[in-house]
């Protein structure tokens, strides 16, 4: 249960520093149930660098969400209360960004433009229009604005890593123009050591992010459209890299009414590793969908063409056998009292283009489906009561029925006979979600209580089967319970989160759970127009592992940053200090355990210099 380290957890308490306050433009963050709409304001240009792609977890901590760091920059994946990746919708004004690749290199997080967001929704609850099991992240671009602007920011990172960011926007008569670049090498550890030493590249590739994107509006009509390319995004979490990523999307919308598409291209090869084997991974994603207020329907495409070359063997698989995924749903709410009750009802059904591929099925699944469909189904009930005038709580119940991910229905890898292949289940059963959340409120903290019981819950699974041994999925039944604890008060502010987790059905801990984590972030008052900041990450080590799917222990670390942030003559400046003592450290979620593993836990940077400059932000 809890355990705490008393020394560590005091020192996260009691540091006697000083940290920076609230400084330049915000973006606004929102939580919904069980309590009314409850807004903060969060200052996005206040203590870090442009709000890049690694800086994200400052940001969504709020919300008692985590980033999965698989790799360097933009190598990123949420969690949140025990629940990750796929069972949390990421969603950009409605539009759902799918990834390509079956390993989420492309996760949707990494589809952010910090430069273009204004504000960002966390909805926990399974009954939204757009949530999955874990909720929805939903974020929201700006308006384009009536008048003249221009924003440009510059930034730099040196220290464990080396990196140059410049974006630009400006825009007149309600058009908006932003353009993103990026240019960087990968990390050292705490350590000192680059990827190459750590984790077998040839060399340290430098990384690379270009995006152009335009909004605009005309009365009731919206419209834009965007173009993203990354290049050499290495993924020591993996087996393969990301080599490119092309992502081009387009979206018009009338009165609330959207329709949009996004299509991705992305190559991922092992070239940049020391290897005698190739491999290399072809994926492609389209997405066509419509959303409004209250219903969401979208067509998606998904193929993935794989190959793994050795001296005496080549493998071709139809990595995604040409899925077809048709999705519809209608969400409601409605509110009597201090009550409120939602729920959404939808469908979705599944095909394949490459129905060959079932008699790969067939190695492990005597009578495997090529085609699924699945009710998708949320209601709650939630109770919200003001306490006075300065404080506020609530309870929310909730129950589900999800979709299981696409990859664990209908992936498809023959490996060569030394190692697992990887094969899908499709005859997967839904997830089913019943849970219980209590929140209590005041004007300078939160508590948040959860408990969720998930019956099919989706876990990895392993057999053996014609001599070849086989990574797959199955069904059981998970518990998660936990708690999200937020303080914000003068000068002080604390972001605690433990969840503990259990799989009922073989009675072992539930793999990938984060352990208790800690941050505590002094500010100082302005001065000279200047404030400091000192913030202290402390996370418990995590020993409640399950070792059928080989995961290990993860020992207990702390980080130490720190920075000052001010303005003259309308630039913003900042300039932080990240793991100041160097701390060699790895996060618990930073291995993985599919078929395409590298077999290596991921460290995170060691120390690190930020600094940012912003005009007209």
């Amino acid at each position: 249960m809890f355990r705490l380290k008393w020394n560590y957890f005091t020192l996260s308490l009691l540091l006697p520093f000083l940290a920076s306050g609230q400084n330049g433009d915000s973006m606004k963050v929102y939580w919904f149930d069980p309590v009314d709409i409850t807004g903060k304001k969060m200052e996005l240009y206040s203590n870090s660098l442009t709000i890049q792609r690694d800086n994200l977890e400052n940001l969504l901590a709020y919300g008692g969400i985590s980033l999965i760091k698989k790799g360097v920059f933009f190598a990123q994946d949420v969690y949140s209360d025990g629940l990750k990746k796929g069972d949390i919708s990421i969603v950009i004004d409605g539009e759902r960004f799918h990834p390509a690749c079956v390993n989420r290199m492309d996760a949707p997080v990494s589809r952010i433009n910090p430069l273009e967001m204004e504000t960002l929704e966390l909805l926990k609850g399974s009954s939204g229009l757009q949530s999955g099991l874990g909720g929805v992240i939903s974020l929201h671009r700006k308006s384009p604005g009536k008048e003249p602007f221009i924003l440009a920011s510059a930034g730099g990172v040196a220290g464990a890593s080396s990196a140059l960011d410049l974006s630009v926007a400006g825009g007149m008569k309600d058009n908006r123009l932003s353009l993103h670049f990026v240019k960087g090498s990968p990390y050292t550890n705490g350590d000192g050591k680059a990827f190459n030493e750590l984790y077998g590249y040839k060399d340290n590739y430098n990384f690379t992010l270009a995006e152009v994107s335009y909004q605009g509006e005309t009365g009731n009509l919206r419209y834009g459209a965007s173009v993203a390319y990354t290049e050499n995004i290495t993924f020591p979490y993996l087996q393969m890299d990301e080599r490119f990523n092309r992502l081009f999307s387009a979206n018009i919308s009338y009165k609330g009414h959207k329709i949009y598409a996004n299509y991705t291209s992305h190559l991922m090869n092992n070239d940049l590793r020391v290897s005698m084997m190739q491999m290399e991974t072809d994926a492609r994603n389209l997405t066509i969908g419509v959303v409004g207020s209250f219903y969401e329907a979208y067509f998606r495409k998904w193929n993935s063409d794989n190959f793994i070359k050795m001296p005496t063997m080549l493998i071709n698989n139809a990595l995604m056998p040409g899925v077809n995924q048709y999705f519809a749903s209608l969400s409601h709410q409605i509110k009597t009292g201090d009550f409120t009750f939602g729920g959404k009802a939808g469908v979705s059904y599944f095909n394949l283009d490459k129905e060959e591929v079932k008699s790969y099925y067939q190695r492990v699944w005597s009578d495997p489906k090529t085609t699924a469909l699945f009710p998708v189904v949320g209601l709650s009930a939630a109770y919200s009561q003001a306490i006075g005038s300065e404080f506020a709580f609530g309870v929310m119940a909730e129950a589900a029925a999800e979709l299981p991910e696409t990859e664990a229905l209908f992936v498809a890898v023959r490996r060569a006979p030394t190692g697992s292949s990887w094969v899908g289940n499709p005859n997967l059963d839904q997830p089913l979600k019943t849970g219980l959340r209590a929140t209590l409120l005041s004007k300078i903290a939160r508590l948040e209580l959860y408990a969720n019981h998930v019956a099919n819950y989706v876990y990895l699974d392993r057999k053996a089967a014609g001599g070849t041994n086989f990574v797959t999925y199955r069904n059981i039944n998970a518990m998660l319970a936990g708690v999200n604890f937020g303080l914000e008060y003068r000068f002080i502010e604390i972001l605690a989160s433990y969840t503990w987790a259990e799989n009922r059905s073989d009675a072992t801990p539930l793999a990938e759970i984060l352990p208790l984590k800690v941050v505590t972030k002094l500010t100082s008052p302005k001065w000279m127009d200047m404030v400091f900041f000192v913030r202290h990450t402390w996370s418990d080590g995590q020993t409640r592992v399950d070792a059928a799917v080989s995961e290990t222990v993860t020992p207990a670390w702390n980080r130490l940053d720190a920075g000052v942030s001010g303005e003259f003559r309308g630039i913003k400046a900042s300039l932080e200090v990240e793991n100041i003592t160097n701390a060699n450290y790895q996060s618990h979620l930073s291995y993985f355990r599919d078929p395409f593993k590298a077999g290596f836990k991921v460290y995170e940077p060691g120390l690190m210099v930020r600094l940012n400059l912003n005009y007209g932000m």
